[in-house]
């Protein structure tokens, strides 16, 4: 299994201990919010460090403003020998049509981190869909990675998306069909911000599972960085595939749309 840095590939192995199935799960569900003060049994928890070693890893569950959140973090910056990229994967669930989302930095610390959400994980080939809030580049985007093979060029980026990095946000990231749409809301997940949506015209991922990570964003030299974000409400649902994927996305003509409050980004392969 591998995790994803956009400059780095990092190659891992979950311990001989999972495999995905085939079998499509159409109605399946799970919410992760951290409430009880207990990490989900279903999870997984790894970290991967500058040497390409991956662990597991045990996860802090931290109060803050009377509510629970998840801290994905490590102390050391990876050259000193912390992790490059933490990450929490359900790999219970396979899902093909799915919404991922989660609020990113609930603790609203000052974070400089890039966060993935993943769809669509295999966890045997390393193939998934991504959609990436990077804090520090202010930047969005939207990639497939292949047998873990990062790409240069992202399907779809935006820049300068103003990303506050003591403000909690709202991410939500929709996979149906071949149609990837990443959508940025504020904290309480109902003013969208930003939206970008691609359609992936070459070999389209299966089902496979979700997750979320934080990684060391590109912005920062090799390992010069300590991982270390909080997040909270993480959850998958199966969304059923409409008639029309393309109206229900918002998916027009190819191009960049911008209204007032939010900025579309629209693009096909």
């Amino acid at each position: 299994m591998q995790f994803l840095s956009r400059s780095l590939i990092v190659t891992s192995t979950v311990l001989g201990v999972l495999s995905t199935t085939n079998n499509v799960v159409n109605a399946s569900n799970f919410f992760f919010d951290f409430e009880d003060g207990m990490l989900p049994e279903e999870a997984l928890f790894l970290q991967q460090d500058s040497d390409d070693e991956t662990i597991s890893f045990e996860p802090t569950i931290e109060t803050f403003n009377g509510n629970n959140v998840l801290r994905l973090s490590d102390d050391l910056p990876s050259s000193e020998g912390g992790a490059s990229i933490s990450s929490l994967v359900n790999p219970t669930v396979i899902i093909e049509d799915v919404t991922v989302s989660a609020l990113l930095n609930p603790a609203e610390e000052d974070t400089n981190d890039r966060i993935l959400l993943f769809a669509r994980l295999n966890l045997e080939t390393s193939d998934t869909y991504v959609f990436g809030i990077d804090y520090e580049t202010d930047e969005l985007f939207l990639s497939k990675v292949v047998a873990g093979v990062v790409p240069e060029i992202s399907f779809i980026d935006i820049f300068n998306v103003s990303l506050d990095p003591n403000e909690a946000f709202f991410a939500e990231f929709t996979v149906i069909g071949n149609e990837l749409t990443g959508r940025l809301f504020d904290e309480t997940g109902t003013n969208e911000l930003y939206e970008l949506s691609f359609v992936d015209n070459g070999d389209v991922l299966p089902a496979g599972a979700t997750g979320i990570a934080v990684d060391i964003s590109d912005g920062f030299p090799a390992g010069d960085d300590v991982n270390n974000t909080t997040i909270d409400n993480f959850s998958a649902t199966a969304v059923p595939e409409p008639s029309s994927v393309l109206s229900l996305l918002l998916l027009g003509a190819l191009g960049t749309k911008i209204s007032q409050g939010t900025k579309k980004v629209d693009r096909s392969q």
